[in-house]
């Protein structure tokens, strides 16, 4: 049943042969308008209007007034005319970086920017999950450490992520180049506060704040939101897909900690991850190509590698503009699967492409189309089964699986006068297609001759939409968002048990007319839902320091299923269970107070609360034992204190937040007298915690960062339904007590630029699940380096991940009572690698 995407293929392919031929285009001068006001305002909009990226202190610059600029203009040229009458200069670095200061210094110190203004890969080892993002020399000569403003969407308006009142990471595509990162698991779980639980591509989940039942995937809506450039990735229900967005040309990667429901609605209970890709830009020619080779241990040999390219290409000058972007990832299988003879048996291949169409008919007005199609591919399960060695599993046949990802979002962007306008519409696409050998374990398993499969194939189409109106970003005292969204999902999960070649012995027992050739059980569930939504947020700003925000989202859910059973569990015939629904209706305010003395401190004190769709239950009812229709949403409410500063003239960056999250009403899973489990709401739990971030600059070439996080979740309530019984006092899943994150980079100042990171992470043990708190998971510490050089327009990395080869457990499916040990999910083995880059901008 696996699917073959032959015209997806060939796209791929053209995006990467275009991207790699891609011709040099001459910078030229470009028509600008540029009213007067306040110059970082109008360097934003010159960075719009030109494609030109630059170098400069917010701080610095803030208050200071330009006269504008109109004409045609060469970026350069444009900058020089909007610093007239200022103290500023504009330095030009090798390969024409731009980099405003007011101490410009000796104009020979090399400034280590790229031609269209990004930082160097050998200089941009920075801090991964830091609101903290320092950056190379803002005042060449100097030696003094400057500081890039990351601005953030979290607010679903443009902000500094400095100035939020709330907990957030930010990491840019440049880290993430720098580090090496090609998926989630390189990056996430080094985020304060976050435990990435890594296991198939496609079906990694991650954890905020302790806030899961479960370390693996959720039965019901999982409780963190995904998000691509703000289109919700998470259906009502199971995830059919968790997104693995692949770095490359990717803008950033928000992660916003605590409840988010007043302005991204269900499933962000404990936090959101928000992808912002790059998407086209008229202004100027880009092209980028990235190339690695690795080495797994345990995989026998295989190389591991990855070929991605990308190009943009305006087609009216700053009208029009078309950028693609297509990728594909092959990592070597490490674990042997002795029951089937085949060696690196987990063999995974990722395949993506991406395209954004970007049109400005006016300065009023953008419209942005984004599309995305990812596919992974995995030969034979992850997971390893310790009674047979430590990278060893044994079932009878393989077991592979497919996770494809298919969205397509329409933009737009328009002033109103008075406010902005933006409306986003989504569509996508999900299915899955997952086999588990369960021959050990099937009713049938004691007379069929080749074992038992079982399959499932899960589908979903999700469609959204949402508009909302936000105040101009004036300076003034009042800034508001107000909207409405709608999403309606449509899904279809068809569970099949199939004995391969056992026709024969399965119509010797049961009536043949039951049977659909080796096909002996087939289950479908039909199932559908929608979430409609009023939201809003306004922050105040009195007495000139301080910010009060209220926000909210006025909700309406409603999920439902029916399902059909055929095959030997319906000897009499088909079985027809009714539509049954899960409702849900409510009000999830929000409350913020932000103390800022000046642009370097935020001091801030929050209360929020989310909320996640119920869902019914598929379990047929039981004589003798009360099994409910549905469960309903959880009630969360988070409770923090918080600051982002700015420290030592620039040389120290931190955030700390302390939390407090109260959660009642669990969507929990129990099982029934059966043995079947079914979900319910029950029980109470607490989450508390402290989270750090730093950044230590003490001299140019050397960064220190650090994210520390200790948490303490746990139940507050003996669930006595449960079997066995849920105790008061029981650690969460996946909340592991301390999270630690260190990262130290040093460039040196010499031929090719090298630089060196190292990087630590701990994570300490936790259950994998309630029902079991004492099968642990995680308790181990990683250790990577990693080396760049500067080779002009290319960049050459070779690193070492897992550099001591440790093995742990990052969750797993349960103690198995059938003498296969526990399936396991494990971290990857030690890998080495060569990553080559290549980038033009003109």
């Amino acid at each position: 049943m696996l699917k073959t995407k032959t015209f997806r293929s060939t796209l791929l392919a053209a995006a990467c042969s275009v991207a790699l031929c891609a011709p040099v285009m001459a910078d030229t001068a470009r028509k600008v308008d540029i009213p007067a006001g306040e110059l970082t305002s109008a360097l934003q909009r010159l960075a719009e209007q030109s494609g030109a990226e630059f170098m400069y202190s917010a701080d610095r610059l803030k208050g200071v007034h330009t006269n504008g600029a109109q004409g045609e203009y060469t970026a350069e040229q444009a900058v020089m005319k909007l610093l007239e009458g200022t103290k500023f200069k504009l330095l030009v670095g090798e390969r024409g970086a731009l980099l405003i200061s007011d101490n410009p210094g000796p104009t020979q110190q090399r400034i280590s920017l790229t031609s269209g203004g990004r930082l160097h890969l050998a200089q941009a080892a920075e801090s991964i999950g830091n609101t903290p993002n320092l950056r190379g020399s803002d005042a060449p000569g100097t030696g003094s450490t400057g500081l890039e403003e990351i601005v953030v969407t979290a607010t679903k308006r443009k902000e500094r992520l400095r100035d939020l009142a709330g907990a957030a990471s930010a990491t840019t595509g440049v880290q993430l180049a720098a580090i090496g990162a090609q998926s989630n698991a390189d990056y996430l779980g080094r985020l304060p506060g976050v435990v990435f639980n890594e296991g198939t591509s496609g079906q990694s989940t991650v954890t905020i704040r302790g806030i899961g039942t479960t370390a693996g995937v959720d039965q019901g809506q999982g409780p963190t939101g995904y998000f691509i450039n703000e289109v919700p990735l998470s259906e009502p229900s199971y995830a059919s897909g968790i997104p693995d967005i692949d770095t490359f040309d990717l803008d950033r990667v928000e992660v916003l900690r605590g409840p988010q429901g007043t302005l991204f609605g269900s499933s962000s209970l404990g936090g959101a991850v928000n992808y912002i890709v790059k998407t086209a830009n008229p202004a100027q020619f880009d092209a980028a190509t990235e190339t690695t080779l690795r080495s797994i241990d345990h995989s026998g040999g295989d190389v591991s590698y990855t070929a991605k390219a990308m190009f943009n290409l305006p087609l009216i000058a700053d009208k029009l503009a078309v950028r693609i972007v297509g990728s594909t990832r092959y990592d070597a299988g490490y674990v042997d699967n002795v029951g089937t003879g085949v060696d690196g048996s987990n063999d995974t291949e990722v395949k993506g492409v991406r395209a954004s169409i970007v049109f400005t008919p006016s300065e009023m007005t953008t419209l942005s189309l984004l599309s995305l199609y990812q596919e992974n591919q995995l030969d034979d399960f992850q997971t390893v089964q310790s009674t047979y060695g430590r990278y060893h599993r044994s079932t009878r046949f393989s077991v592979p699986s497919e996770y494809t990802m298919e969205l397509h979002s329409l933009r737009l962007d328009q002033d109103v006068s008075f406010a902005n306008l933006t409306v986003l519409a989504s569509t996508h696409d999900k299915d899955h297609v997952l086999d588990s050998d369960v021959s050990l374990s099937n009713a049938v398993r004691n007379f069929v001759p080749n074992g038992v499969l079982s399959r499932e194939d899960f589908t979903t189409t999700m469609r959204t939409i949402e508009a909302r109106l936000s105040s101009k970003d004036d300076g003034g005292a009042l800034k508001w968002v107000f909207g409405a969204m709608y999403s309606d999902t449509e899904s279809k999960v068809a569970t099949l048990s199939i004995a391969p070649g056992g026709n024969a012995a399965l119509a010797a027992r049961y009536n043949p007319a039951l049977l659909q050739g080796d096909l002996f059980n087939l289950g479908y569930s039909f199932r559908n839902g929608y979430e409609k939504a009023l939201f809003g947020e306004a922050s105040l700003t009195f007495a000139r320091d301080w910010t009060l925000t209220l926000g909210g989202r006025l909700f309406d859910t409603r999920y439902a299923l029916r399902l059909e059973r055929y095959g030997i569990q319906a000897p009499t015939g088909p079985v027809f269970i009714p539509e049954r629904e899960a409702l849900g209706d409510g009000f999830v305010p929000k409350i913020s107070v932000a103390y800022r003395p000046n642009s370097d401190h935020t001091i801030y004190a929050l209360a929020s609360k989310g909320f996640r769709f119920g869902n019914p239950n598929t379990v047929a009812d039981l004589p003798g034992f009360d099994t409910p229709t549905s469960w309903d949403s959880d009630e969360l409410w988070n409770y923090e204190l918080g600051s982002h500063s700015v420290l030592m003239g620039g040389l120290l960056q931190v955030d700390a937040s302390l939390f407090y999250i109260d959660w009642k009403d669990i969507q929990v899973r129990l099982v029934r007298p059966d043995n079947l489990t079914y979900g319910t709401n029950a029980g109470t739990a607490r989450s508390r915690g402290v989270e750090l971030a730093a950044a230590f600059r003490p001299i140019d070439p050397l960064t220190f960062t650090t994210n520390v996080t200790y948490l303490d979740a746990e139940l507050t309530e003996t669930v006595t339904i449960a079997s066995p019984p849920l105790l008061d006092g029981t650690q969460l899943p996946g909340a592991s007590e301390w999270q630690i994150s260190n990262t130290l980079t040093y460039n040196f100042d010499t031929v090719l630029s090298p630089s060196v990171i190292l990087s630590h992470r701990y994570l300490s043990d936790a259950p994998e699940t309630l029902q079991q708190p004492y099968v642990r998971v995680a308790g181990y510490n990683q250790f990577d380096v990693r080396t760049n050089f500067d080779l002009g327009r290319f960049d050459l990395g070779l690193f070492v991940t897992n550099l001591t080869d440790r093995r742990a457990v990052t969750f797993g499916y349960g103690i198995s009572a059938t003498g296969t040990g526990r399936n396991e999910f494990i971290t990857r083995p030690r890998t080495f690698g060569i990553t080559l880059n290549w980038n033009f901008n003109q």
